[in-house]
């Protein structure tokens, strides 16, 4: 540990070599591009480090990490002129954080670190979100296509700065719990060492503060009056005062009292970062054009990224969730999962609420008749009816037989002597059922024959071929008008129409509804999404203000005194 009233030890690596030549040459590169000199010139700079920075003292060397804060300040500067290529030699190579082996640690190096302890690589569903976004950043690719120059600064400024450095202090500090319920509590490795490397990313060196998380908490305070009178945020005090008190519990191997601590940091994390996200809301609202929308768009996505998953994670009970929502108008339906996507916009729609009836065009009646009888009427004059018998006649007996229609033409008269038949008979026979009738005369017998419809009505007037109904009143011109209409009578729409439900939100163009499984995050990054142009007047704060409300009462963050009112 370091003595404060001894001073620190100085074995190999707490004199820091600032300036090797790695670093003079990216020092030149940033004055080639009109920034500065050479700071050194050819010679090294080397710097004493004390053993506290912004009022934490360390329990051990972090002094590495603490120095990487000055890569930031540089990727500040040349994001300003746009050197994107130096900025990503930076990024990739690193400036200042030397190791003892004269490697650099690098930013990159922590942004596409996968499985680390603050949960992105998760929640985004890729191995590396930090450095995906920015590289796409600086390479104008991916969400950035197309993107402006100012857009693209302002993601690589804040994506370093916030982003990175933010996640990598919150993973320090999970790491440190970790290793305190693993039993490492070694100052020197295990959960203190862990939680000093927590505070170096978040505030680094004292002398390049302003390149820091910190940093953001204090002009964000400066933003919503919420600075203690030093002109610090309330929300960094209490920051430090939870890094002060984790690494005190560390010290005396107390897991709850670090865990405690480690909740305090990410509260006011939340604080902070809400207070970025609602000023940049707020910038869009009264932006007049839409570069400075566009650019206020992608500072205020970039803070907002720093917080999502947090906001994820305890907006989960908002009774806003698993509900379809419409962004564009504020609004909510009914509709679940499956039916949400399906409104479509309808102009002059014939809807599906008439009737389907047959209709007479000069009675303007309604009759029962379906689809296929309301066509089958026809005006008939002297008509044979279908409303006889099919029977088995004999024309002399004017007798009718049980006969069916084959039977009754089976009929023949048989005379033995004439004839000399086998059967010896004389008599009336039929050849299909055998019926034998000796006493019935020839003409009697020849006499059967089979009639269809036999003892048919003849009609005149209107007749249902189908149907078989008749109505001998109607005149010749009020048969022939039945027709069957599909859909009469239905109302004609302009508006939102589900096809599926066949719900309808009538004079509304905007049918864009969508089901939300996490409100509150789809929300906000619906308004930080590039490919919504901002519109003036449009009053973002609220909205933000609205969908970060549920995680503000889950954490105990008081919207009126902590977050606060823009001035």
């Amino acid at each position: 540990m370091y003595n404060p009233l001894l001073g620190r030890p100085k074995p190999e690596g707490h004199i820091m070599e600032l300036k090797t030549l790695k670093s003079t040459l990216l020092v030149c590169l940033i004055a080639t591009a009109g920034l500065a000199g050479c700071l050194a010139g050819d010679e090294e700079e080397t710097k004493n480090l004390d053993s506290a920075d912004g009022g934490y003292e360390y329990a051990s060397n972090v002094d590495n990490h603490r120095m990487l804060v000055e890569d930031v300040c540089d990727i500040k500067a040349l994001a300003e002129t746009h050197d994107w290529a130096a900025i990503t030699a930076i990024y990739e190579d690193g400036a200042h954080a030397e190791k003892s082996d004269g490697s650099y640690r690098t930013l990159k190096s922590f942004a596409d670190a996968a499985g680390k302890k603050h949960g992105l690589d998760n929640y985004y569903g890729t191995e590396s979100p930090l450095d995906d976004y920015l590289v796409s950043a600086l390479d104008g690719t991916g969400m950035f296509a197309g993107a402006s120059d100012s857009v693209r600064e302002q993601a690589v400024e804040k994506g370093v700065q916030n982003q990175i450095m933010t996640a990598y202090a919150i993973h320090e500090l999970n790491a440190a719990i970790a290793k305190a319920q693993d039993g490492n509590w070694d100052v020197n490795s295990g959960a203190p060492h862990a939680w000093d490397e927590g505070w170096a990313f978040y505030h680094g060196l004292d002398e390049y503060t302003s390149c820091s998380p910190y940093a953001t908490g204090d002009k964000r305070a400066g933003n919503f009056a919420t600075a203690n009178a030093d002109g610090t945020a309330a929300a960094n005090a209490a920051i430090l005062q939870a890094m002060k008190d984790g690494k005190t519990a560390l010290l005396a191997e107390d897991l709850a009292g670090a865990t405690a601590a480690r909740d305090d940091v990410v509260k006011n994390l939340v604080i902070i970062y809400s207070q970025a996200t609602i000023r940049y809301a707020s910038k869009m609202t009264t932006d007049s054009t839409v570069e400075k929308a566009q650019t206020h768009q992608a500072e205020g996505y970039s803070f907002w990224r720093v917080i999502e998953s947090m906001v994820a994670t305890n907006n989960a009970a908002d009774a806003r969730n698993n509900m379809c929502h419409n962004l564009a108008l504020g609004t909510m339906s009914a509709d679940n999962a499956t039916t949400c996507s399906d409104y479509t916009f309808m102009e002059n729609h014939t809807m599906a609420d008439g009737d389907d009836i047959c209709y007479n065009m000069v009675s303007h009646t309604i009759s029962t008749d379906d689809n296929a009888s309301c066509g089958a009427y026809s005006y008939e004059v002297n008509y044979t009816m279908m409303d006889g018998n099919d029977i088995c006649y004999n024309m002399v007996s004017h007798t009718v037989s049980s006969d069916n229609e084959s039977s009754c033409g089976a009929y023949a008269y048989y005379d033995y002597e004439t004839d000399n038949n086998t059967m010896g008979f004389t008599g009336c026979y039929n050849s299909m059922t055998h019926a034998a009738d000796a006493n019935m005369s020839q003409s009697e017998c020849e006499s059967f024959s089979y009639y269809l419809n036999y003892g048919a009505t003849v009609f005149t007037g209107c007749y249902n071929t189908v149907t078989h109904s008749t109505d001998a009143n109607m005149s010749q011109s009020e048969c022939e008008a039945f027709s069957y209409y599909l859909n009469y009578g239905a109302t004609v729409f302009t508006g939102c129409y589900n096809t599926m439900t066949h719900a309808t939100v009538a004079d509304q163009t905007e049918c864009g509804y969508t089901f939300h499984e996490n409100y509150g995050v789809d929300v906000i990054n619906s308004l930080y999404n590039f490919d919504n142009t901002p519109v003036e007047g449009t009053l973002y704060e609220a909205t933000v203000r609205s969908a970060l409300q549920p995680t503000w009462t889950a954490l105990g963050i008081d919207a009126a005194t902590d977050i606060a009112t823009l001035v």
